[in-house]
């Protein structure tokens, strides 16, 4: 009974083809960080001008002068969750008159509940759930004025089905170049050394085995403008996604096939106007998928504003909301962020 349950979640959790960026492990924490970031398509590893999310880029966060604290509660179809809490800030090393070092700390928790157990017969077992999260450290470090590197640790922990739990270790490397006080420059290396490792032979003693999900490697180039007058922003950016060759296990009943190798090239572009000092507007596109045969297919267009208020000379409060459009289902994905801000 187990055994086919737990078949029914592999297969539900693959259902997207190997050519689809959704069908490797870690897809959660690809999704995005804040609706700043969703609604502007997360193109945001350059983007030194507005509110920096050091996740995206660990050298980012010296660009943070004010200390940043991101809240994140994501609406989402078929019983889906993700939901994040980021703090971001640059600080002065001891004796240090010039440059500085930034610090992102972040937490991204993602879900599936309300999963419907049957047995063979089709009786109802009970209500079953699985989850991920990333639990995230970065370090970014200016060399120079204009240049900064980062280094970002990463800790995943999953849960696929009752025992079968997964810890990982990954890390990121990313720089920033501010060419000039308008554009802007960044590159990222993401997930390097992240795996997936389960084991189930709690669940089915000696006829458990270990299977190994690799994630994809991405590499992450883009650039940022701040539009004259300081009006806004327009940030583009191309993900080079270096996905992992399948595997098949000698045991495996259920997979016939072993996929060849597929790579993806993605481009990003995102903007945001300051329509005022308190109201921002936000539109981008996500996933224009130049390596998938219809570089449409998965599309993610997006919509955000964001408001904020001083209500000191050091305290600031702002309220983000994002809508995006995604393949695979009518319902939109929809979040809502907190954004704390202090000197």
């Amino acid at each position: 009974m187990k055994k086919i349950f737990l078949i029914l979640i592999i297969l539900a959790s693959a259902g997207v083809t190997e050519a689809q960026l959704g069908s490797y492990p870690g897809a959660f924490s690809r999704l995005g960080f804040s609706a700043r970031g969703l609604g502007m398509s997360n193109a945001m590893v350059s983007d030194v001008f507005g509110e920096v999310s050091g996740i995206y880029n660990p050298a980012l966060s010296t660009f943070q002068n004010e200390g940043k604290v991101d809240l994140g509660y994501t609406f989402l179809s078929l019983d889906r969750k993700l939901n994040f809490i980021g703090f971001t800030k640059k600080f002065k090393l001891p004796k240090q008159e010039k440059g500085g070092a930034g610090i992102t700390l972040a937490w991204i928790n993602a879900g599936v509940g309300d999963i419907d157990g049957r047995d063979n017969d089709t009786r109802k077992i009970g209500s079953f759930s699985t989850f991920e999260n990333e639990f995230y450290l970065g370090t970014g470090f200016m060399l120079t004025d204009k240049l900064s590197l980062g280094v970002g640790f990463k800790l995943y922990y999953a849960k696929l089905f009752e025992e079968v739990t997964s810890t990982s270790f990954a890390i990121d490397f990313g720089g920033v170049f501010k060419a000039n006080e308008n554009l802007a420059f960044g590159l990222v290396f993401k997930d390097l050394g992240a795996k997936y490792e389960w084991q189930t032979s709690k669940i089915y003693g000696s006829n458990g085995n270990t299977t190994k999900e690799k994630f994809p490697t991405v590499v992450d180039l883009g650039s940022t403008y701040l539009l004259p007058g300081n009006t806004g922003i327009v940030t583009l950016a191309v993900q080079q996604y270096f996905n992992p060759e399948s595997e098949k296990s000698p045991y495996d009943t259920v997979i016939t096939e072993v996929k060849e190798k597929s790579n993806n090239t993605v481009i990003r572009f995102g903007a945001e106007i300051n329509i005022m000092k308190q109201f921002k507007v936000r539109a981008g596109l996500d996933r224009i998928d130049l390596s998938a045969d219809d570089f449409t297919g998965n599309l993610k267009p997006s919509f955000g504003i964001g408001l904020s208020k001083n209500f000191s000379k050091s305290i600031n409060l702002g309220f983000d909301y994002s809508f995006q459009l995604e393949p695979y289902t009518h319902d939109p994905v929809q979040n809502i962020g907190i954004v704390f801000k202090f000197k």
